[in-house]
């Protein structure tokens, strides 16, 4: 198995988040063979060779070795000419690693595909009548009433987002994708659609030939900030907002069902940010005592879980109040909950430490950067993955920030199996090659820290910050001054 790493030359301190760390490299695409230097590698940087062939408008020649076989024809091709195959939509930076020419992945396309001009052929009027549609739609296709519905809805987001259509019918989006746009997106108003359109529409344009297609949950937190940031009451209710009665599904609520003789049902309902330290909680005495986690809980009721320690992390952008915990979003209310239970602050930054096993603080940072498990598509939370030496530690891996990932453990084990190889770039995107059949997918970090980068932009906003504040202070101290001393003034007695 060979795997691989271009450390970072230089490693800045970080000063813009707490518990955070910095996007560290070149941006753009990146040859996955470490320190590799051809002009004539379509994946190494831009030189001048190819840049005065473009703006002539001449081919460029590469040797075979950096071209893609087609085997269709036996022909050699532009890695970056895509008129080869018309499944393939091409982009500036890359392309959706299921569009690829596999067959898995061209049926993967042609069902995507079929969702998408389902949905556009369902596409709802607005005087329709939704049982009678959602029926006959049912019948039709064979399925439930609830898909049926959610075709319309889909249909009906893609007719006011038009921006939006020519990504998403490269095929590249599952309908499950398609349904999280969707949800997110119906509380947009006319006023706003076009810059939420716009934003949404670099989630959907891949950056790095073959990257993954970013998970259903990722995709929600990730529609869900972009709505927040530019029209906050579009954003899903908040459960705890003052004087909003909250939706049923997101009230704190505990139900018992004692109905039958040999068992107690508990239904717990509560918000997110709460069910992950809840089950955080279960889940570390569950690990300490070997036990499932309804057997942990009875033993938490009981006071028997003892000598068991859970750390969360929470991330805040100290520029713009930001908060996550872990990889959640929180709004005002939970900020201010979760902050007031914060027993430790720090600043944190890449770092490397003798031995093999990491530190919190690397722990810490690693989870805040990745977000999920770095392998393509796995939505498992970074924050309970396991840290993965992308070059093994008895191989020379060192354990360090930038040379490290995480990975859940069913990934983890594929890896260490050797059934995938990954180079790991200096920006912390990643190549992931299977051993099976050779194929490449590009993975990007997601975490809250992925972009916490301190710019000179970012700086000189700081410093501005840092002055009117002073100045503000400066000047209502004069003025309190003055005042003092116009009433003196005033009482005085005069000889």
């Amino acid at each position: 198995m060979t795997t691989a790493i271009r450390e970072p030359v230089n490693v800045p301190k970080i000063e813009e988040w707490v518990r955070s760390t910095i996007h560290i490299g070149e941006t753009g695409i990146i040859c996955p063979i470490p320190d590799h230097e051809d002009m004539y590698c379509p994946h190494c940087t831009w030189n001048e060779e190819l840049e005065a062939a473009a703006a002539a408008e001449e081919p460029m020649t590469y040797p075979d070795q950096y071209m893609d076989f087609d085997p269709d024809t036996g022909e050699y091709h532009d890695p970056y000419d895509y008129s080869f195959d018309n499944d393939l939509t091409p982009t500036t930076f890359g392309y959706w690693a299921v569009t690829g020419d596999g067959e898995l992945q061209k049926a993967r396309v042609t069902i995507n595909k079929t969702d998408l001009s389902i949905a556009r052929s369902v596409t709802p009027k607005p005087g329709d009548e939704v049982s009678r549609i959602a029926r006959r739609l049912a019948s039709a296709l064979a399925i439930p009433q609830s898909k049926a519905i959610a075709y319309c809805d889909i249909g009906t987001m893609l007719s006011k987002y038009e921006q939006l259509r020519p990504l998403l019918e490269v095929g590249a989006f599952s309908f499950e994708h398609l349904r999280v746009l969707a949800d997110c997106l119906f509380g947009v108003t006319d006023d706003h659609r076009l810059e939420v359109g716009d934003e949404i529409a670099g989630l959907l344009y891949p950056q790095r030939p073959s990257q993954a297609v970013p998970g259903t949950r990722t995709l929600r937190r990730k529609v869900t900030d972009i709505v927040d940031r530019i029209q906050p009451t579009a954003r899903p209710a908040d459960p705890e907002e003052l004087g909003i009665a909250p939706p049923p599904q997101a009230q704190l609520c505990f139900d018992v069902d004692t109905r039958s003789p040999e068992r107690t049902v508990f239904h717990i309902t509560m918000p997110a940010d709460e069910g992950i330290g809840f089950l955080r909680i279960v889940d570390a005495v569950a690990d300490a005592h070997d036990t499932t986690r309804a057997k942990a809980l009875t033993e938490l009721v009981h006071g028997q879980a003892r000598n068991v320690s859970v750390t969360l992390n929470c991330y805040r952008n100290l520029d713009t109040a930001e908060t996550h915990l872990e990889s959640t979003g929180l709004d005002r209310v939970a900020t201010k909950r979760w902050l007031a239970r914060v027993t430790d602050l720090c600043i944190a930054g890449h770092s490397e430490i003798e031995g093999y096993r990491n530190s919190d603080h690397q722990r810490a940072t690693i989870a805040g950067v990745d977000g999920t498990c770095r392998f393509p598509g796995c939505d498992a939370p970074a924050a309970t993955a396991q840290i993965d030496h992308v070059t093994k530690y008895d191989g020379g891996g060192k354990t360090a920030t930038w040379a490290e990932q995480s990975l859940c453990p069913a990934c983890h084990s594929l890896k260490t199996r050797g059934l995938w190889d990954v180079t790991r770039n200096p920006d912390g995107s990643c190549w992931w090659t299977s051993i099976a059949d050779g194929h490449t997918v590009v993975d990007t970090p997601t975490g809250p820290l992925a972009d916490a980068c301190l710019t000179f932009d970012t700086r000189l906003h700081r410093k501005r910050k840092a002055l009117t504040e002073h100045n503000a202070l400066r000047l209502e101290h004069r003025e309190k001054t003055r005042a003092a001393a116009a009433k003196v003034e005033a009482q005085a007695v005069p000889f």
